[in-house]
């Protein structure tokens, strides 16, 4: 069993906020203070045969300077603040970002390291007086799928590299990951039309009216027009957009397996949006009505994250 299986963890709150406490630190010797110890110790057998007092002197003045490093370590984390504010979406093959806001609550603590497992931990210098530092850790590369990144290790050598202070705190804030777009291909629409480049030129350029703004609606089809008119905000609407939405189906996507066609209704999905259709996803057990903007976009792509998989 590993030691990270049984060692006091660090809990954060509803708002993803934790302290590292005076009891949750462990603190062991690096391959460096190893040697030292060693050293001192052949330091002091020397001075006890030569009875050398100069010697015995520099030995445990050596000593006190490496006793003193074990608390300055395990201090420079104590009190530490985290807040762990999540990262952002990711498609497969894409490495996540974790970001963290730490408080040095007043004092300066150099040499801090923040990392996940299999990852490559991020190193700050927090210094006294400042506000929350904002750091993003690098996760793990993770397949499609709605992960908890698990325990953060926090740790120090500071001041002299002898010891190794560490810390875990556990993050409870879901990583989202995508599934990475395939291949393009051409959903249906509900009257045959298929997601081309032609659809463009004919749909956008027929106006059908204004409605008001829905966060989430695209800022290019604003009606900024309107709104420097002291009329609201409004997003403009097209006939090719109300008449006929694109409806992306599970069962026409292309690939073989359910990974292939997840990936080929994340292509799809893309070219959508990035053409200004409205569009509906329909998947076995899950149907997204037609919509359009950053927010359906999201919906849509999380949909196929999660397909089939336990959304726990």
């Amino acid at each position: 069993m590993a030691f990270a299986d049984w060692a006091r963890i660090e809990k954060t709150t509803a708002g993803g906020r934790a302290e590292i406490g005076a009891r949750r630190i462990y603190i062991l010797p690096t391959r460096y203070g190893m040697i030292y110890a060693a050293l001192l110790t052949l330091m002091l057998l020397g001075a006890i045969n030569y009875g050398n007092n100069p010697a015995h002197l520099l030995t445990f003045l050596l000593a006190a300077l490496g006793s003193n490093a074990i608390y300055q370590t395990w201090r420079n984390l104590r009190g530490l603040r985290l807040v762990c504010l999540g990262a952002e979406p990711v498609f497969a093959g894409q490495r996540a970002h974790f970001r963290i806001d730490c408080d040095p609550v007043g004092r300066e603590r150099p040499a801090i390291q923040l990392g996940f497992e299999d990852a490559e931990p991020a190193l700050l210098d927090l210094k006294a007086g400042t506000a929350d530092t904002a750091v993003s850790v690098p996760l793990p590369l993770l397949p499609r799928g709605l992960y908890q990144p698990g325990r953060l290790t926090v740790s120090t050598q500071y001041p002299v590299g002898l010891f190794r202070a560490w810390c875990y705190v556990d993050c409870e804030r879901d990583v989202l990951v995508y599934p990475q777009p395939g291949v393009a291909w051409q959903p249906v629409g509900d009257e045959g039309e298929q997601l081309d480049g032609g659809f463009e030129g004919s749909g956008n350029e027929d106006f059908a009216g204004l409605r008001g703004y829905v966060p989430g609606d695209q800022a290019s089809r604003i009606d900024w027009k309107s709104f420097a008119r002291d009329r609201g905000l409004n997003t403009r609407l097209f006939s090719g957009q109300a008449a006929s939405p694109l409806w992306i189906e599970f069962e026409q996507a292309p690939g073989g397996g359910v990974e292939e066609r997840l990936s080929a209704l994340a292509r799809a999905v893309l070219d959508a949006e990035q053409q200004g259709r409205f569009y509906g996803l329909r998947l076995p057990g899950c149907v997204l009505t037609p919509d359009a903007g950053p927010l359906h976009r999201h919906q849509c792509l999380r949909a196929l994250a999660v397909f089939g998989l336990d959304d726990d």
